[in-house]
């Protein structure tokens, strides 16, 4: 469901950066998710429900204690696609973390 650098067929992805966006994009680093997947998961809406500034279209940081929030919410879900792609950005989340205090979501 998440998908590396090499992985990607279009530009409608959201980009999942660690730390703070430096004005790079693209990221070798950075796991990315398509517009289609959030859209057909509750993460979308998770997002956009739990973080006060979620922007669509442009960077998000997201801070642990934000992210821990954010599981909890998606592993009480109904469904198993959500709850599989939050175990993938989870994994990702949790060596982010041992470097970064923040995720970066960049919007499409």
């Amino acid at each position: 469901m998440t998908l590396k650098k090499h992985e990607l067929n279009g530009h409608d992805v959201f980009e999942f950066m660690q730390g703070q966006l430096n004005g790079s994009h693209w990221l070798d680093s950075s796991i990315y998710v398509t517009e289609e997947v959030l859209a057909e998961t509750e993460l979308g809406e998770v997002l956009a429900n739990s973080l006060v500034n979620f922007n669509y279209y442009g960077p998000t940081e997201v801070k642990r204690v934000e992210w821990e929030s954010i599981k909890q919410i998606v592993l009480s879900s109904k469904s198993a696609t959500t709850r599989q792609l939050l175990i993938e950005i989870d994994e990702w989340a949790n060596d982010c973390f041992k470097n970064h205090s923040f995720f970066t979501i960049c919007g499409i």
